[in-house]
């Protein structure tokens, strides 16, 4: 009896841990748009405007100009024009970002869709290597923002 129980418990123990994992990229549709795909992150322990900060400055690294849309209720939305963005073989694109608190109110989910210069939105359908490079990238962002050192996005 003891054992089950023990046993029971770690198994509890591992799926509450394995459930707080910030450290994972989410990949869905964008609503209304079919075509497109949006990215999430849960960035854990942040406050938003550290992560507004550090975003701006990624956008700005890559000649891109970041513009508030909308600040309403703890979601904040930004639109970046003209970035050159190079997990998309360097083509210029409007990157619209979203930043919300996570549901236990202990982190930042950032939320990305990219707009494609011809005014289509990208879709991991057509190119699912790109979707991998953007998921990495928004890891290596997440990973970045928690740790000691300074915050170098290069995405090479």
């Amino acid at each position: 009896m003891k054992k089950a129980l023990i046993l029971n418990f770690l198994l509890f123990t591992l799926n509450v841990t394995n459930a707080q994992n910030g450290f994972q990229v989410i990949e869905q549709n964008v609503p209304y748009k079919r075509f497109a795909t949006s990215f999430t992150t849960n960035i854990i322990g942040e406050n938003e405007n550290f992560v507004m900060y550090n975003w701006q400055k990624f956008i700005e690294k890559h000649k891109g100009v970041t513009y508030l849309i909308s600040n309403a209720e703890g979601d904040v939305e930004f639109e970046s024009e003209h970035v050159r963005f190079p997990l998309l073989d360097n083509k210029l694109v409007t990157i619209h970002s979203r930043f919300t608190p996570n549901s236990t109110e202990t982190g930042v989910l950032l939320t990305l869709w990219i707009q494609m210069k011809d005014g289509t939105y990208y879709s991991s359908k057509t190119d699912e290597h790109s979707a991998d490079k953007i998921k990495k990238w928004l890891l290596t962002f997440n990973e970045q923002l928690m740790g000691p050192t300074n915050l170098d996005l290069n995405t090479n």
